[in-house]
């Protein structure tokens, strides 16, 4: 099955979108009992406008709003990946798969702390800037891909030469939203270690069907902050109410 079609037809057909908001820096989406976010694609890294509810979406069901993740409208497809975090990145659902779930306050679930040990004298990769990667220890090489590249990183369309080397990728959960991610997970067959980070990434066992091996997630920990810093254009704000959540194969 198509990876997303894998996530699209997971999410309930009877839930309804109670909130979505296209915000400055992120897309968030609230249903019966969840509320999920994405980050926005930002080229330029220039922030989108005000923070806009989208209420052309609110009491339709949320697996439509879903069906917009892959979208060629990047605002549309974070609000689709949103939708998709809803259903997945719910508290009681990543409890019952074994998900370990740290709250606002909790200093951990970071992928790099909780990967440095398997790293050490491997090649890691990286699509996407992360903070903390550069202060890895003992890794053999550090290789940083991105569409916007800042000086000693690699340009994105050397991914499909440099990534098929690497002993560990870790991926931005942006490729999702913009389109990339079936190809960079093609591309990362041979690799030991293949993990997803941000609030992008739908913590989910689907995720292992396509070779993915780790996954650093978040949780709308406090929803009404969630939802109150999401209308107020979110970013930094957001995150005093959002937890880690990390699930391995």
């Amino acid at each position: 099955m198509d990876l997303y079609e894998a996530f699209i037809s997971s999410v309930p057909a009877h839930l309804r979108v109670r909130m979505a908001v296209r915000g400055r820096y992120q897309a968030y989406v609230e249903t019966e009992g969840g509320a999920g976010l994405a980050s926005l694609p930002l080229p330029g890294k220039k922030p989108y406008g005000d923070a806009v509810v989208c209420t052309d979406w609110l009491g339709r069901p949320l697996r439509d709003l879903a069906a917009q993740l892959g979208s060629d409208d990047m605002a549309l497809s974070a609000l689709g990946c949103a939708a998709v975090n809803a259903w997945f990145n719910r508290r009681e659902s990543m409890e019952a798969l074994g998900v370990t779930l740290y709250p606002p306050d909790i200093d951990e679930g970071d992928v790099f702390r909780t990967l440095e040990p398997e790293c050490a004298g491997k090649i890691v990769s990286t699509v996407g800037h992360f903070h903390g990667g550069e202060k890895l220890a003992g890794m053999r090489e550090l290789r940083v891909f991105e569409r916007e590249p800042r000086p000693g990183d690699y340009p994105e369309w050397e991914e499909d030469r440099l990534i098929p080397g690497s002993d560990v990728v870790v991926i931005t959960g942006i490729a999702l939203t913009n389109g990339t991610m079936p190809h960079i997970l093609e591309l990362c067959r041979s690799s030991e270690i293949v993990a997803l980070s941000g609030p992008s990434v739908p913590v989910s066992p689907i995720w292992f069907d396509y070779g993915v091996t780790a996954l650093f997630g978040t949780l709308c920990w406090d929803i009404s902050g969630c939802r109150k810093a999401a209308r107020c254009g979110g970013h930094k704000d957001t995150w005093k109410y959002m937890g880690k959540s990390v699930l391995r194969k």
